[in-house]
């Protein structure tokens, strides 16, 4: 087994794991969020590329980590965290690309909720949405 695969599992359990949390008690335990970006930094000292490299793969955790904390009414600081499990696991692109995925499955379930069942304060866990873009993306390419 090659690393990216190897990486790749590690990532879909990381969601797995993470989107039933999630689902459960929608909040994300600390210790679960710091593993992601442990396994991904001890994957990089292995494969001896620590360099800045690492510092992109957890930026855009912390863009939304600091982003979560200008409107934390409608983002939550966990989503940062585990944006930046991701982007240590398999890097800041494929992160930014499950961001993006994560979003577009997010919105038309927002959108049913909002507008077809009337729910203006509804919080909806955004780790199954990531969970969902990584599937695709296994999928599709």
């Amino acid at each position: 087994m090659q690393i990216k695969e190897f990486r790749e599992g590690c990532l879909l359990v990381y969601l797995i794991f993470g989107s039933v949390w999630d689902l459960r008690s929608r909040q994300l335990p600390r210790w679960f969020l710091m593993a992601g970006i442990l396994l991904g930094t001890a994957l990089e000292f292995l494969e001896r590329r620590i360099s800045m490299r690492l510092f992109w793969n957890l930026a855009p955790g912390l863009g939304l980590c600091l982003l979560s904390l200008v409107v934390p009414e409608q983002l939550g600081l966990g989503d940062g965290w585990i944006l930046m499990g991701v982007g240590a696991l398999v890097g800041w692109a494929e992160g930014v690309f499950l961001l993006e995925g994560g979003l577009l499955f997010l919105f038309p379930v927002a959108f049913f909720w909002a507008i077809v069942r009337k729910k203006r304060r509804l919080e909806l866990p955004f780790v199954p949405f990531m969970l969902a873009a990584c599937l695709w993306r296994l999928a599709v390419f």
